[in-house]
C-alpha cells in the first residue's frame, strides 16, 4: 500500500498525442512548422530548471523555536486545511453537516459564520479538499475533488450559504488534481497524467500551456504518470505575482514556478534520497519505510513555507500525526530559517505581513494554534 493517499484514487487515462505526416513538400512543411510554433505551444516545455539542496547539518543554525498559543472553538470538529484572508481565518470541515467552511476572526479568533452549503444541487458541493484565496479581495474559492468543481463564497456574512460562481471541470480539464488561479480567467493545475509538472487551463477548460517535464527527475526509464504520482503533493499560486510552489509529500523536493519566466527552481532536502518505489499503471508504490516529506505548504508575498514532517510510517504510528518543523526559503529557493514549533500541527497559513502563523492541532479537542513570528 501507498504510505500517503493523497489523491483518494486514481484517475487512468491515456494521453492524445498530436502527429501529423508530411509529404516532401517544402511549402508544406514551413506552414506546418508555424503552426505548431503558434499553435501548439500547449504542448512544450517553457523555460528551465534551477536546482537547489540543503541538508539538515547545513541548516542547523537556522532553527529558531516558536511558542504557539492554542485556541479551542466550539464549532470546530474535524478541521482539516485553513486559509488566512483579509483579516479573516478560513477552516475547512472534514466531517461537515449542513456547510464545510468556518469563518474566524484573524485576530480574537471569534466565531463569525459558516458557509460552503453541502450538496450536489446548483450552488453546492459535496465534500471540500483545499481553500484558495483567488484574485476578488472579497472572495475566496473551494476546491471538490470528489465534485470536480471550484467554488467561490464570499467573505462577508450574507445568510446564504450556497456558492457565488461554480466553476465545473470538463474535457482534459476533469484530470486536475490540484487547482489554483493563475490569473482572473485561467488556472494552474497538476493533472494525473501527463508530461508536464504544471499545466495551465482556462476557465472553459481548454489547455494553454504546461511547464516543466517529469522526464529525468528520477533516476531510470519511467513514465511520466509514475514520476508524478511520486511527486504528488500541496500545490499554492500567487496569480498577481505569478508564482507558484509545488510541495511533495513522500520525498523532500519542493517546486517554485515563475510564470513569466517558465523558471522552476526545484529545492531538494534534507533528506536528499528517494524512496525506494514500485511502477505500476496506477502510478508509483512505496516499498520502503521512508521518511514523509511536505505535509502542507505556503506561498507568501516574500517566501516559500514548508511544512515538514521528515517520520516514518514505523515512527508516526509510535510518536503521531503532527508536524513542528516548518522551513522557510526566499522565492529564490535559499533557505532563510527552520522554525521548531512547540506544539505539532497538520496544516497550516500564514499572515505574512503582521508575520502569524495559524495551524490546525492534532490532539484529541483539534483546534488553532496561533505562532508569532520575526523575520
Amino acid at each position: 500500500m501507498k504510505k500517503v493517499d493523497f489523491l483518494n484514487r486514481k484517475v487512468a487515462t491515456k494521453n492524445g498525442r498530436f502527429r501529423t505526416r508530411l509529404k516532401c513538400n517544402f511549402s508544406l512543411v514551413i506552414i506546418c512548422f508555424i503552426w505548431a510554433t503558434v499553435f501548439c505551444s500547449c504542448s512544450r516545455n517553457s523555460g528551465n530548471t534551477n536546482k537547489k539542496s540543503f541538508t539538515w547539518d547545513s541548516i542547523s543554525s537556522l532553527e529558531k523555536e516558536l511558542f504557539g498559543k492554542k485556541y479551542f472553538i466550539e464549532e470546530l470538529k474535524m478541521p482539516s486545511r485553513l486559509l488566512y484572508k483579509n483579516d479573516k481565518l478560513l477552516i475547512i470541515e472534514s466531517a461537515p453537516r449542513d456547510s464545510f467552511v468556518h469563518v474566524l476572526d484573524w485576530n480574537s479568533l471569534e466565531y463569525l459564520f459558516l458557509t460552503g452549503a453541502v450538496g450536489y444541487g446548483p450552488g453546492e458541493m459535496p465534500k471540500a479538499w483545499n481553500l484558495e484565496g483567488g484574485t476578488d479581495p472579497n472572495t475566496f474559492w473551494v476546491h471538490s475533488l470528489e465534485g470536480k468543481l471550484f467554488s467561490e463564497y464570499g467573505l462577508e456574512n450574507v445568510n446564504d450559504t450556497k456558492a457565488l460562481t461554480q466553476v465545473r471541470q470538463k474535457e482534459a480539464f476533469y484530470l486536475a488534481m490540484g487547482i489554483t488561479w493563475a490569473s482572473d480567467s485561467t488556472f494552474m493545475t497538476f493533472l494525473a497524467r501527463g508530461e508536464n509538472k504544471f499545466v495551465e487551463f482556462n476557465i472553459d477548460g481548454a489547455r494553454l500551456k504546461g511547464y516543466g517535464m517529469w522526464k529525468g527527475l528520477v533516476p531510470g526509464d519511467f513514465e511520466d504518470h509514475v514520476i508524478a504520482d511520486l511527486h504528488q503533493g500541496k500545490l499554492m499560486g500567487d496569480p498577481i505575482a505569478g508564482k507558484f510552489i509545488k510541495a511533495s509529500i513522500l520525498r523532500g523536493h519542493l517546486e517554485i514556478l515563475d510564470k513569466k519566466s517558465g523558471e522552476i527552481i526545484e529545492i531538494n532536502g534534507p533528506e536528499n534520497a528517494i524512496p525506494e518505489f514500485q511502477a505500476i499503471n496506477a502510478g508509483a508504490v512505496i516499498t520502503s519505510d521512508h521518511p514523509l516529506a511536505y505535509m502542507d505548504a505556503f506561498l507568501g508575498k516574500d517566501h516559500v513555507f514548508g511544512l515538514y514532517s521528515g517520520k516514518t510510517d514505523s515512527e508516526i504510528m509510535a510518536q503521531g500525526r503532527g508536524e513542528t518543523n516548518l522551513f522557510v526559503f526566499d522565492l529564490l529557493g535559499n533557505i532563510k530559517t527552520v522554525f521548531k514549533l512547540n506544539t505539532p500541527i497538520k496544516s497550516f497559513t500564514v499572515d505574512e505581513e503582521r508575520q502569524r502563523i495559524f495551524g490546525i492541532t492534532t490532539d484529541i479537542d483539534p483546534g488553532v494554534v496561533v505562532f508569532d513570528f520575526n523575520l
